[in-house]
């Protein structure tokens, strides 16, 4: 009798850890990044029949009921759209990886921004870390993004039409370009004119001056055409400009893409130089690559969010805010998204808790029956002790 009443109360006590696995779930239903966990029951046995014969066989006798562990539920939670660029989901493999006091810590949960520092960060201000080139992890900066270099001109491409001399003894006019926009190292702009004379025979000599009054001349060049399609031998004109304070750069005059027919000219230029320009924006892509765009249009890019995955989900344990930390450091590897067995990642949205809330709530019902049977058993075998007792008194 005594034995019944010890497994009633390794019933009580299991099934109150049961209960309170599930309260933890449903308590953290609205946790983002959480993952809920399930209890793991485990039979005790004892081995009894020790005066038995030895051909008899031994029996195992029940002892009640123990609690083997907790196994976390992995499977992805439910997505939740938040609005901010930076927050981001995964869809598919892998966990987020960031830096708490020098630990690492690993999260699904990827409520991130930009702090004071341009440092990518948590909502409980851990720091987001990226994959160098060499597989190191470090924090993802904006800092060396601030700032978007001018670039001097390389190449000024003109489009349109170049109109083709008329025949003799009509003197052809020539063909002038004004304010032709020209960048120097330094982003400072400048304006050039072309003026384009027919030489005969499908060939043209351009003039390259200053268009500021009374100007030099910069250079000069010659371009052939075959029909109206420019020879490809003989297409460009090259001249070098400089400016105070800056060197002479080669810029040269693309004619690949202008046709020359009897009609009016169509001819406009545009070049490759940008201004200096300062950060405007940035964005997180769906492998995880910060890209920042600058006030003069250009964009660079940044560095990678890393993401972890483990060899066992038993390396895994579970902190406070949707976080956990690995057991054995070997049982990690890293990678980035959308590469290997790593998922995508998505702008704007969150992955809120797993927590199944029907299947808490039948969990919820099986932890009180469970907990009422073995309250039953405790009291029938406290009751059969009684009748033993009263036995022995009525004797």
């Amino acid at each position: 009798m005594l034995d019944t009443l010890y497994i009633g109360t390794s019933g009580l006590l299991s099934h109150a850890k049961g209960l309170r696995v599930v309260g933890n779930n449903l308590a953290n239903v609205n946790t983002p990044g959480f993952k809920s966990s399930q209890l793991q029951f485990g039979a005790l046995f004892e081995q009894g029949g020790g005066g038995a014969p030895a051909a008899t066989a031994r029996q195992a006798m029940g002892n009640g009921v123990d609690i083997v562990g907790t196994r976390l539920l992995l499977k992805a939670g439910n997505e939740q759209g938040t609005g901010n660029p930076y927050d981001m989901s995964i869809n598919g493999n892998g966990m987020f990886v960031v830096k708490r006091d020098g630990k690492l810590l690993y999260t699904r949960s990827g409520d991130f921004q930009f702090d004071a520092n341009n440092v990518l960060v948590n909502s409980r201000g851990d720091h987001v870390q990226g994959l160098g080139s060499g597989g190191q992890l470090t924090d993802i900066s904006l800092q060396p993004l601030q700032r978007s270099p001018a670039k001097a001109t390389a190449t000024v491409k003109l489009t349109g039409n170049l109109p083709s001399p008329p025949p003799p003894p009509t003197t052809p006019t020539d063909t002038v370009l004004n304010n032709v926009t020209v960048i120097d190292s330094l982003g400072v702009v400048h304006a050039v004119n072309l003026t384009i004379k027919a030489a005969g025979s499908g060939t043209y000599t351009v003039y390259v001056n200053e268009a500021a009054s009374g100007g030099g001349q910069l250079g000069s060049g010659t371009v052939k055409f075959n029909g109206i399609a420019p020879d490809p031998g003989n297409n460009d004109v090259k001249f070098f400009y400089s400016a105070p304070d800056v060197p002479a750069f080669a810029v040269k005059i693309d004619f690949s893409a202008v046709n020359s027919q009897a009609s009016p000219s169509t001819l406009a230029a545009s070049q490759d130089g940008y201004v200096g320009g300062v950060r405007a924006d940035q964005s997180i892509g769906a492998d995880g690559t910060i890209t920042v765009r600058y006030s003069n249009g250009q964009t660079a890019k940044g560095q990678r969010l890393a993401l972890a995955d483990f060899h066992s989900e038993k390396e895994l344990e579970q902190l406070p805010g949707g976080m956990f930390e690995v057991k054995n450091s070997g049982g990690v590897f890293y990678g980035v998204a959308a590469a290997e067995s790593f998922g995508y990642l998505q702008a704007g949205r969150r992955e809120g808790s797993n927590v199944d809330l029907a299947e808490e709530f039948g969990n919820l019902i099986l932890m009180q029956r469970g907990y009422q049977a073995s309250s039953h058993v405790i009291s029938t075998a406290n009751e059969m002790i009684q009748q033993l007792f009263d036995m022995k008194g009525n004797r």
